[in-house]
């Protein structure tokens, strides 16, 4: 679940219900309808699309049609239900879905771990916080690198997030390095670490953290951090190369409002 955003140019911001089920002992197998396995494949092939309310509504309708004991298919649905909801921004939705699997499913790690990313999306930032830790402690425990953990990545992000739109830059870059440090790299914790160096006037760190995000960036991610290097040579005062920046971004496919208003903007320049 990738979650990634842009700055926009005079702000330092940057650019469930719950399933009633039965809280009993797992079961590996289930008598599960046919109705409910087609309402399972139909909501992967939702969210795969990008459908995610109506993935959302299929995986209800899973549930609905479920045994309506919690074993490894209704596990499997709310977790499809929970990357639904998360990518649809529903973050309080997301929250409780999470909530449900790490109760139901023994706390594991990558459950906290998304429930805190979906808790500091939704600016709970305490909460998150909380979540986080335990997390981290079942991380810890576990025979497998915490590294590698589901989620992990997501929840560093979304807290380095949360705290840098809560005006604290420090903290979301102590997050971003944390994560680095773990071995948890990838583009959203380097545009985020660069973010935090580019609000607090280390552009030189910055340019060197968007470039090692583009290093391992999709090409639509990719558009979003060369946005956001647009925006790092504009704060540095260097109108012809944000200029030229945010031309290549539009050509490329990002022709929004947004873009154009930058480009009117430093064409007056």
């Amino acid at each position: 679940m990738k979650q990634i955003k842009r700055l926009k140019r005079k702000k330092t911001s940057l650019f469930l219900t719950a399933a009633v089920l039965s809280l009993g002992i797992l079961s590996g197998c289930g008598a599960e309808s046919k109705e409910a396995k087609e309402a399972r494949m139909t909501g992967i092939e939702q969210l795969n699309a990008g459908n995610y309310q109506d993935a959302i509504d299929s995986f209800g309708k899973a549930l609905d049609e479920s045994d309506g004991i919690v074993n490894s298919f209704e596990l499997d649905v709310l977790k499809y239900r929970g990357e639904a909801e998360y990518k649809l921004a529903d973050y309080k939705a997301a929250t409780q879905t999470y909530g449900i699997l790490a109760e139901v499913d023994g706390g594991k790690a990558e459950y906290l771990y998304y429930k805190a990313a979906s808790e500091a999306a939704a600016g709970q930032a305490e909460d998150a916080e909380k979540d986080f830790a335990a997390a981290e402690e079942k991380a810890k425990n576990s025979k497998k690198s915490s590294a590698a953990a589901p989620g992990v990545s997501l929840a560093f992000t979304a807290l380095a997030s949360a705290a840098r739109d809560a005006g604290d830059s420090e903290l979301a870059a102590q997050y971003c390095n944390q994560a680095i440090e773990r071995g948890v790299s990838g583009p959203e914790i380097y545009n985020q670490l660069a973010i935090s160096e580019m609000e607090a006037g280390d552009y030189e760190s910055a340019m060197s953290h968007y470039e090692e995000a583009l290093s391992l960036a999709d090409s639509e991610t990719a558009l979003v951090i060369r946005q956001n290097i647009a925006v790092l040579y504009e704060k540095e005062g260097d109108f012809a190369k944000a200029l030229e920046q945010f031309k290549e971004c539009q050509a490329a496919g990002a022709d929004t409002p947004e873009v154009q208003r930058e480009i009117r903007f430093l064409e007056s320049r």
